[in-house]
Order: structure tokens, then sequence, then C-alpha cells
């Protein structure tokens, strides 16, 4: 399918299959577009949210391609396609370190490169500051919180904030509208094709915690990149964001926390791409 934005420059996909333990990841790698005399892209990680695909976002990494950035983006929580799925938040951030540590010795990414991330994803992007080297900086988007909702809960949210944005009430609608119509088959596939583990990754969430995180991150050799969180304060699924920052002044020694009043839904980026890159930009002038 071509492209839903409408960036002047163009981007190029291409889908890698990396052997990390045993497992086989998928990665999806989105980059400019290279003609004569093009400046070498920049290297960042993308780090997606719970059982959705990279290919979910492809307006933001395609926002990301169209502004010299070479996103890598691999496949990795609640992706039922591995051996062994990953089942709580802790099994999610070593699956992230491993994948991290081989794409760097692959020569796939940069060591040091920075990170952003949505929901599991930017959670998980934290923990990755225990890696020597670790992300230069971290753009967590919508993360994850320490939270007690069931899983029933879970679902019943995400099902509000679905019907949020394909009636518009989260957005332009018709964008939201095409962005989840095409990721939806992806998203039950791989959902349906082992649903056990996928549910059990729900409930496994809940036991992120900053505590942890912070002996996490000091246990590890890595050193305290820059950490900027942006949250849509009408997320469905963490409606209190107050604890963010003191928390994470836990594990890191610069935390910017920005809170986007505007937006009402905790997947506002999938159809907000200038506004999500816009904000990578800044986190590196930064």
């Amino acid at each position: 399918a071509g492209p839903l934005s409408s960036s002047s420059v163009m981007t190029s996909t291409t889908h890698i299959t990396l052997r990390v333990r045993g497992e086989s990841v998928p990665v999806t790698v989105v980059e400019p577009a290279q003609g004569e005399g093009a400046a070498a892209p920049r290297d960042v990680l993308f780090l997606h949210g719970y059982a959705r695909h990279p290919l979910d976002y492809r307006l933001v990494l395609e926002e990301a391609g169209s502004r010299g950035w070479r996103v890598v983006a691999p496949f990795l929580f609640g992706n039922n396609g591995l051996q062994t799925p990953p089942r709580h938040f802790w099994s999610c951030a070593a699956l992230a370190a491993r994948t991290v540590e081989r794409l760097i010795g692959d020569g796939l990414l940069t060591p040091g490169a920075p990170v952003f991330g949505h929901s599991t994803g930017a959670a998980v992007s934290y923990t990755l500051a225990r890696l020597e080297p670790g992300p230069s900086a971290v753009l967590a988007i919508n993360p994850v919180q320490p939270s007690s909702s069931a899983p029933v809960t879970f679902m019943l949210r995400s099902a509000w904030m679905n019907t949020k944005m394909f009636l518009g009430l989260a957005g332009d609608g018709a964008t939201a509208r095409a962005v989840l119509s095409e990721g939806a088959g992806r998203f039950y596939r791989n959902w349906l094709s082992r649903p056990r583990p996928a549910f059990e990754l729900i409930g496994g969430l809940r036991a992120f915690r900053y505590e942890r995180l912070a002996r996490w991150v000091r246990d590890g050799a890595g050193t305290s990149p820059l950490v900027r969180v942006l949250y849509g304060c009408g997320d469905e699924f963490y409606p209190a964001h107050a604890g963010i920052e003191g928390g994470l002044l836990q594990a890191f020694d610069r935390v910017e926390l920005e809170v986007l009043e505007e937006e009402n839904s905790h997947e506002w980026l999938l159809f907000r791409p200038e506004k999500t890159i816009d904000a990578l930009d800044r986190l590196l002038e930064g």
C-alpha cells in the first residue's frame, strides 16, 4: 500500500530476520531513499507498544525517514511468532537488550543510538540504559506506568480507546481509521495464533515498578541518558501522570516530562507523525 502521509522525501523500507539466542526476530528498517550527495542517515531505535507491529506505526517511521533518520524497529512485545514470547515486563526488557546487542554486533545499529518508543516499548526503552554503550537519549511516548489493572480492565479500556479513534473523538478520525484498519489484520493474526501468552503479557506488564527500574539501571554498566517523556493526558490506560518524573529520577539524572493537554488517546502518535518526530528532533538538539 502507498504511504498515508504526504512527505515530499521518499523513504525505503526493508525487512530482515535477526537471530537472537535461538529466536527469529523480525526487524523493519525505514530510511531515506539514498540519492547522489545525500547525507548519511542517523540511526535511531524504535520500540513498539504491546501486541502492535512496527508497521502499525508506518506514518511515524516514514516521517522519521523523510527527515534523515534510519529507523531500526524490531517486532518484540507480544510477538507470538517467537518460540518463547515475553510474558511479563522484565522478560520484555531482557529480550530488547539481547536484540539491541545483536543489532549492534551485526552492524545494523550504531552503538549509543537514541531510542524512542511507545507504551510498552517506551518503558522498555528506559531499561536499555543498563547496556554499554546505552542509548544517548530516550524519548518515551505514553509509557507503561506502575498499574494494578487486571487484564479484563485492560481489554475494556482498549475497546474504548479504539472506539474513540474510529469516531474521531481522539484526533483526526479519517487518519486514525486508515492507520488502525491497516494494522488490524496483523494484530488479530498475531493475537489469535497464541492467545494465552498474549493475554498473560497484559497481566505481566503490571510488574513494572520504578524502584526495580532504578536497580536494573544501576546494576548495569551503562550511563544515564537524557530521558524525555511525552504524555497525552487523555491516556485511557494510565490516566495519572503525576508520578512519572519523580519515579524516573530514581533511575536517571536528567528527566523531562511534557504533558500534551490536547492529546486524549494512548495511541495519539499513530496519526500525529509530524509532532512525534518533531519531539525526536528536539530531543537530540537538547
